[in-house]
């Protein structure tokens, strides 16, 4: 969902959120609505709805890194 365009949802999402600069991030949101990732600012909206398409792509076989 694309928070810059008032858009609301819920259950797990992403959400691309405009910054005060202008620039655009991406939020990974947990069910209950907290944030559990949140990537670095992109310039343009494109490349933040990258960033999704590249974490749907790979995340999935990605290798787990247990640091607790």
């Amino acid at each position: 969902m694309d928070l810059s365009k008032d858009e609301t949802g819920s259950g797990y999402r992403f959400e691309i959120v405009a910054s005060k600069d202008g620039q655009h991030f991406v939020r990974f949101v947990a069910a209950n609505g907290e944030t559990m990732v949140r990537t670095e600012t992109y310039k343009s909206k494109s490349s933040a709805k990258n960033a999704i398409a590249s974490l749907k792509k790979n995340g999935p076989g990605a290798e787990v890194s247990d640091q607790a």
